[in-house]
């Protein structure tokens, strides 16, 4: 509990500490199943990938890469434009982990398409398939956040500045890194164009099945 200091007349403070409590609690749970969402994904996809492929899909250096840029609008997520919920909010973690399942599952059939495309129908040697699936993990990462941060379909809110910002800037650096093969094996611009147009489209579709999940697991 804490002390409220009332600095205009009323209770209207009050309302607006219930209000700005509610939308800290709304950018909380973006949080939090962003990162759910992320670490069933790429934790699941890097043991599998290593089990039946016999071969790292990625790289530690990856690794690291792939956390500093995930790092940057995750951080962003908290100057994000939310609305308060109209009712109290609590937290369950049965509610969280049955929604970010589905969408981990998802994006992870992604993942094993876009590593078992690139390495058996484009015949990309070890080294460029590991950088395309960095560029996937990097790019899905960000869609993540804005598939998770509205409840509603994602067009109903805008995000804010710095969240789109961090999204550009991301996107822009590994489009960069992964083209001129700085700290990894280049791949030609076209497969980071393509790669991004399809993560586009195909959390687009995920669009389409996650608001009647959150619907109906009474996520809001």
């Amino acid at each position: 509990a804490a002390s409220i200091v009332l600095t205009n007349p009323g209770l209207t403070d009050v309302v607006a500490a219930v209000q700005v409590s509610r939308q800290i609690y709304q950018r909380m749970l973006t949080y939090t199943l962003n990162k759910i969402v992320k670490t069933l994904e790429i934790a699941t996809f890097l043991s599998l990938g290593l089990i039946v492929t016999g071969t790292f899909v990625v790289t530690p250096l990856l690794i690291v890469l792939l956390l500093f840029t995930n790092d940057f609008v995750t951080m962003s997520i908290a100057t994000d434009r939310v609305s308060f919920s109209p009712k109290p909010d609590r937290w369950s973690i049965p509610t969280l982990l049955a929604t970010a399942g589905p969408l981990a599952a998802l994006i992870l059939v992604l993942s094993f398409t876009v590593f078992f495309t690139g390495r058996d129908l484009l015949h990309l040697p070890l080294a460029q398939l590991q950088t395309l699936v960095f560029v996937l993990l990097v790019f899905t990462g960000q869609g993540t956040v804005y598939l998770v941060r509205e409840r509603r379909h994602f067009w109903q809110s805008r995000p804010s500045r710095w969240l789109l910002l961090s999204t550009v800037f991301d996107v822009a650096v590994v489009g960069v890194l992964s083209t001129r093969g700085i700290l990894m094996a280049p791949i030609r611009p076209a497969l980071v164009g393509g790669l991004l147009a399809l993560v586009v489209v195909f959390l687009l579709a995920v669009e389409t099945l996650k608001v009647p999940l959150f619907k109906r697991l009474g996520l809001h």
